[in-house]
């Protein structure tokens, strides 16, 4: 058996972690240089300054002012641009330097650009119909509103500074180099301010019936409203094309970007993104079809972003001389404030006609988007070849540093449906909308790849680095209302379904992959993958809120309500990173290897996440329910249902995905994988709240009254809230068609270490006919089944799987999982599932709550580790395998579920069944498998596995169930069975199983 050290540890250079960053991109201009004779070219450098204000406003209406019978507001732009310093491409230019088919000669691009003053772009206006007098006769009459834009855009510098090479035979004897540097400390404004977009009529003159409004058909569709705000933009890079090419210096792609300014894009519509009919004429307007669809409210904000690419592609082979480097670097710091916000006062129908009856309204497909970011990049090293890549070494390296006091997105609507008077007969649709808010620190997406026929002494290198040195991050979506809001419901139909109201919020986020591919072999080669963040201080905040999802109105008769398929969600984390290092070659992979190594430090500073409603109280927002269904006095007659609704909230500190892979026919010599996950919080809080009322509620504190057999069912809604410190999924594997491991000591190594001081917590709270949602009198059928609340909160958690697998025999195979993790925070999981029942609130009719769930789960620490071995024929001697797993939890754990299914008939069946309510409290927790295969008498592996776990905080899980069905004399049937309550702490819980033996 050899122990030489593997050949690619011996002679890899690992790249420093650098820098990152740089911008989109503009799209004309003038092109810096283009070659095509023989001379050789050295390329150009600009350098621009822009210190004065540059301000861009443009304040429009595109509107009709009456009502034409056949009125059509179609494809309107009003537009404003401001940009401080541009470098652009001339049209139809591929590059700023372009070279064909001629001798190199340190060809360079070379940017730089300083931007001190303010760059604002203001856009304002009206879009639409706005008739403030309309008389006359308008029966049948229709008005389209569609296609239409308004936007701002502020830009502090934008540049395009790449290169792009052809040849036949590339020879790259001297640097190639393009560079693009951005300074921005002034101040970006973008703000688009619309006071309408859509469709006003004003029906004035008395109450005339000369004057009717009946059967029209109005439609606002397709419209965007856009703010965009960025410091510094840019794209570069370097393009080769050839029969083949041969590197002999090195070539690279630099950004360097610093905005310390603050950047605003806001994007709003004041009044009105719909149609609003209103007017003094006391008739209601009737048999019209109302529909506003697909308008999109959008804002950005950003300081740093960019897009850098190197790629050297070769129809032949590509060859590297010793010492040289193809390199992608960039780098970005920005310490400014980032605020983006779009909103929308009324996004629907709003009739304040006296009666609305028999009418169609339809909201669907409409946004309202706000995106901020601190740092953005997306970084590139490549090179691809139909022959061989012989000596590459392969660099990409992005570093981002937060320093900005707050990176912030908030999109909210006021008002997002149908609003009417009394409404008779009308058949409304709110559905598949969304209001969405995201906004992060610092993100990246990093590649470095070569693929060819084959792969020989090369090296391809990812490292990513990303500080938050004091940023807070926030993002809120909220929408006050998603549905209708009427003074009266009789007859009509309402759906409202496909909604989402999401945020989210991390300080940094990064996806990072090193990958090899041959058609043939690589060989003496490796792809590694280096990402390290940290996090000094700064809170990390997600909300999606609402007040209302359904309906509101004082009096529902004989209406029918469906709110079905909702989705809310916030995700709050300090830290996330998915990490890649991969090879793969069809006939075999030889004295090569692969690494990933993951380092997220999170020092201070909480994560939160919730779902909810909010109420504006002093000092700041406080938490509330949030209604999904109806709000009434009374409900008389037909039927509500909320169903299929769903909610999460989600608060992790550092969050991991970490995957290294090798496969081929044959793997052999001293090939390795190798990953290693280091998370640790030291301190700051994850805390998650979801928080929901489900079914019908009063109005401010009255109760409300079901009567008249008003029909009510509540299913299969999944409300959840999950915190962790740190999570990580850890994949290695290691894959042969036929042979693993001959002719050196093959290590497949996979390391995980979590540590955590900061508090867990997740709460869930889902009311169902609580509080004012009661009924007095007369009702129908009350159906209560199959919803879900949940919460989970787990300070460490690590999925660990290594697997070995060779299609024959395999030989000289060392497999180590070591898994260890650390708490000393609390971590509390509380659940409330409130189905009210009692005495106070008797029903008539059946009563039937069946299959509800409440569960709570808490953990110190969780792991799931797998290690698995298997050969086809032969695990030869020499081999061995091992698990080492090791937690210790001193942080006391609390789980508390409870579940009241109480019920109250006065009359007919009640069935109170198959509810659960569960709570499970565990300090240390781990799964851990070991199995070992081949044929028979084949199998000449060690194997080892080894648990330790150590708890010394308190453990607790407590339950509180109460299924009491009760009723008066003249109930016909009570069934109370089936239900189920359970608490389970446990200090340490460990299955571990080991299997030696045949397949």
């Amino acid at each position: 058996m050899s122990h030489k050290h593997p050949t690619f540890l011996r002679r890899a250079r690992l790249a420093p972690l650098a820098a990152a960053a740089a911008l989109i991109a503009a799209t004309s201009g003038v092109a810096l240089a283009q070659s095509n004779g023989s001379a050789p070219v050295a390329g150009p450098s600009a350098n621009q300054t822009s210190n004065g204000v540059v301000n861009a406003q443009n304040s429009s209406n595109a509107q009709y002012t009456n009502f034409p019978s056949n009125g059509v507001v179609n494809g309107n732009g009003v537009d404003a641009l401001a940009i401080g310093n541009q470098h652009r491409l001339a049209t139809g230019a591929a590059a700023a330097l372009t070279i064909n088919n001629q001798p190199l000669t340190q060809p360079t691009v070379d940017i730089a650009q300083q931007v001190s003053g303010t760059v604002i772009s203001t856009t304002s206006g009206l879009i639409g119909v706005n008739a403030a007098n309309v008389i006359g006769n308008h029966d049948g009459d229709t008005a389209s509103v569609s296609n239409n834009e308004a936007t701002s855009t502020a830009i502090g510098s934008t540049a395009v500074g790449t290169m792009q090479i052809t040849g036949t035979a590339v020879d790259m004897s001297t640097p190639a180099t393009a560079a693009v540097s951005q300074t921005a400390t002034g101040a970006v404004f973008g703000t688009t301010s619309l006071t309408q977009v859509g469709i006003r009529l004003n029906q004035t003159g008395g109450a005339n019936p000369a004057n009717a409004m009946d059967n029209l058909g109005l439609s606002v569709s397709g419209n965007q409203i856009d703010a965009s705000a960025q410091a510094n933009t840019t794209q570069a890079g370097i393009q080769v094309q050839g029969s083949s090419v041969n590197v002999g210096a090195d070539a690279s792609s630099t950004v360097d970007q610093v905005a310390t300014g603050p950047v605003f894009g806001i994007s709003s519509v004041g009044n009105l993104l719909g149609i609003r009919v209103q007017g003094t004429p006391n008739q209601p307007m009737t048999d019209s079809t109302l529909s506003v669809s697909g308008n999109q409210v959008q804002a950005s904000a950003g300081g740093n972003q960019q897009t850098s690419n190197l790629q050297i592609t070769a129809s032949g082979d590509v060859v590297q001389a010793p010492g040289t480097v193809l390199a992608t670097t960039a780098t970005q710091g920005n310490g400014g404030v980032v605020i983006a916000s779009g909103s929308a006062t009324t996004l629907g129908i709003d009739n304040q006609k006296p009666g609305s009856a028999n009418n169609s309204y339809s909201v669907a497909g409409n946004s309202v988007s706000a995106q901020a970011d601190g740092n953005s990049g997306s970084n590139r090293t490549a090179v691809a070849a139909a022959g061989s890549i012989d000596g590459a070494v392969l660099e990409t390296t992005n570093s981002q540093t937060l320093v900005s006091p707050v990176v912030t997105a908030g999109a909210s609507v006021l008002s997002l449906g149908v609003q009417t008077l009394d409404s008779s007969n009308d058949t409304m649709s709110v559905s598949g909308n969304l209001v969405q808010a995201q906004a992060q620190g610092s993100s990246a997406s990093n590649q470095t790849r070569a693929g060819a026929s084959n792969i020989a002494g090369s090296l391809a290198t990812t490292a990513n680095t990303q500080v938050n040195a004091g940023g807070a991050v926030s993002a809120g979506a909220g929408a006050a209302r998603i549905g209708s809001s009427s003074t009266s419901l009789s007859g009509s139909s309402l759906t409202v379904s496909g909604n989402q109201v999401s945020a989210e919020a991390t300080a940094a986020s990064a996806t990072n992959d090193a990958q090899l591919g041959a058609d043939n072999t690589v060989t003496q080669s490796a792809a590694v993958v280096m990402n390290t963040q940290g996090h000094a201080t700064g809170p990390v905040e997600a909300s999606a809120s609402s007040n209302l999802v359904g309906a509101a109105t004082t009096s529902a008769t004989n209406a029918t309500l469906v709110v079905s398929g909702n989705q809310f969600s916030a995700s709050a984390a300090s830290q996330k990173a998915d990490n890649l290092a991969r090879i793969n070659a069809t006939n075999g992979v030889v004295d090569s290897g692969a690494i990933v190594v993951n380092v997220q430090d999170h020092q201070a500073g909480n994560v939160g996440a919730t779902v909810a409603d909010f109420i504006n109280v002093s000092p700041s927002p406080q938490p509330a329910p949030m209604l999904i269904g109806l709000r009434a006095d009374t409900a008389s007659g037909a039927s509500l249902t909320v169903t299929g609704n769903q909610g999460a909230s989600d608060a992790i500190v550092n969050q991991a995905n970490n995957q290294v892979s090798m496969a081929g026919s044959r793997i052999d010599g001293s090939s390795a994988a190798i990953l290693y996950n280091a998370q640790n919080v030291s301190s700051g809080n994850a805390q998650s709240l979801t928080w929901v009322n489900l079914g019908v509620d009063g109005n401010t504190v009255a109760d409300t009254t079901r009567a008249g057999g008003h029909e009510l069912v509540v299913s299969n809604n999944q409300f959840s809230a999950n915190a962790s410190q740190n999570q990580a999924v850890n994949s290695l594997e290691m894959n042969a068609v036929s042979t693993l491991g001959t002719g050196g000591l093959q290590p497949a190594l996979l390391g995980s270490v979590q540590t955590s001081a900061g508090d867990t917590s997740a709460t869930t709270r889902m009311d169902i006919l609580s509080g004012n949602s009661v009924a007095t009198d007369a009702s129908g059928n009350t159906t209560i089944t199959g919803n879900q609340a949940s919460s989970m909160a787990r300070a460490n958690v690590a999925n660990n799987q290594l697997t070995l697998a060779a299609g024959t025999q395999a030989s000289d195979q060392f497999a180590l999982l070591a898994n260890t993790q650390g708490n000393v925070g609390a971590v509390t999981s509380t659940t409330s599932l409130l189905a009210g029942g009692s005495a106070a609130n008797r029903l008539d009719g059946n009563i039937t709550t069946t299959g509800n769930q409440a569960l709570a789960v808490a953990a110190g620490n969780t792991s799931l580790n797998s290690v698995q071995v298997g050969a086809g024929t032969a695990l030869n001697s020499g081999s061995g395998v091992g698990l080492l797993n090791a937690q210790a939890n001193s942080g006391n754990v609390l789980a508390t579920a409870t579940l009241n299914a109480d019920g109250f008939s006065r009359g007919s069946s009640l069935n109170l069944s198959g509810n659960t309510a569960s709570a499970t409290a565990v300090g240390n927790n781990a799964e851990n498998v070991v199995n070992v295969s081949a044929l028979p008498g084949q199998q000449m592996a060690s194997a080892q596995l080894t648990s330790t776990q150590i708890n010394s905080g308190n453990v607790s899980a407590v339950v509180s169930g109460s299924y009491s069905a009760s009723g008066v004399p003249s109930t016909s049937g009570i069934n109370v069975s089936g239900n189920r309550s359970s608490a389970v702490a446990i200090g340490n819980r460990a299955t571990s199983s080991m299997t030696l033996g045949v397949q």
